[in-house]
């Protein structure tokens, strides 16, 4: 089974467009390409994969972090990827050991180059190093040298880590939502939960403008007034809405601000959220509403998505 970024919030420890003609005429990412960067803070180096050996260590970390259970990506599908334009990026320690990786496969989407970015994965000691960002943004540099202007992946809408990561720091679009994207698996990754998807793009390429961000402070009070909310708790104050039948210029769809908590005290209670989200989500991309950022509340412990309505003329 994929794992996106990332199923138990284990990357980030916290943490413009090619025609289909002219994808055949990229040069193929080999252990060459892509120029060593080393991360001060960390004494970590980042490169691609450049051995069989990388490869199997890989594998190894895969485990390591996902469990001996999860469905690894083999060590052959790694190398043949990498020969064919996918992307395998490691973080490697002063011992030369792989602490972290991306892996991303090579792909057309309406008729253009894309990456999908399929495994980000860092070892526990060193998350909270912004080890994930930082492979993101090395295969953002990879894939814009190769001429891609899109890199999609899926992740849980109900990890409030990755959904800051995504939307606040990494600038991505959400394209899509996936009802139990993979069914409902005995892993532990998945906790019996459906495993409903956000599937968001990132574009590379000359920026654009994009809605201001509030990078996880602040509450459901707004500019102008406190904003509607999508809630399956609501608590003294909120608006709740239904925008089915309302239509409001900006919204919020929350979240649990600790999915991991609320699955080890209250299981059941992650099931409430994940049905609730699920149809805030699909009335809200039916309604043409976009996600603009992750804004969390430390003082109420509450998470939420910042949505902006259609422009109306």
């Amino acid at each position: 089974m994929p794992l996106d970024l990332d199923d138990r919030s284990r990357a980030s420890g916290s943490d413009g467009t090619d025609d289909g003609a002219a994808a055949a005429s990229h040069s193929i990412p080999n252990e060459s390409t892509l120029n060593e960067s080393t991360l001060n803070d960390s004494s970590l180096t980042y490169r691609a994969f450049a051995s069989l050996e990388d490869a199997d260590a890989c594998v190894a970390l895969q485990g390591e972090i996902w469990g001996t259970e999860f469905d690894r990506v083999p060590a052959s599908v790694l190398r043949v990827a990498a020969k064919i334009g996918g992307l395998t990026i490691g973080a490697f320690d002063a011992a030369g050991a792989l602490v972290g990786f991306v892996f991303s496969l090579t792909g057309t989407r309406d008729g253009e180059p894309i990456q999908w970015s399929h495994m980000l994965g860092v070892r526990e000691d060193v998350r909270g190093l912004g080890v994930g960002r930082h492979l993101k943004e090395m295969q953002r540099a990879e894939a814009a040298r190769l001429g891609v202007r899109r890199v999609l992946w899926t992740f849980d809408p109900l990890q409030a880590r990755n959904a800051h990561l995504n939307f606040n720091r990494l600038g991505v679009e959400l394209i899509d939502y996936v009802e139990n994207m993979y069914g409902v698996t005995a892993s532990p990754l998945h906790h019996g939960l459906a495993t409903d998807r956000l599937v968001v793009m990132l574009s590379i390429g000359p920026a654009t403008a994009r809605p201001a961000v509030s990078n996880g402070a602040g509450s459901t009070n707004g500019g102008s007034g406190t904003l509607p909310v999508l809630t399956p708790f609501p608590r003294d104050g909120d608006i709740v809405i239904d925008l089915e039948n309302t239509r409001a210029p900006a919204a919020l769809i929350e979240i649990p601000n600790d999915l991991q908590h609320v699955i080890a005290t209250t299981p059941d209670v992650a099931g409430t959220w994940r049905l609730a989200t699920r149809a805030s989500f699909l009335q809200a991309l039916r309604r043409g509403y976009a996600v603009t950022g992750l804004r969390r509340d430390a003082a109420t412990n509450r998470a939420f998505y910042t949505l902006a309505g259609p422009a109306t003329g």
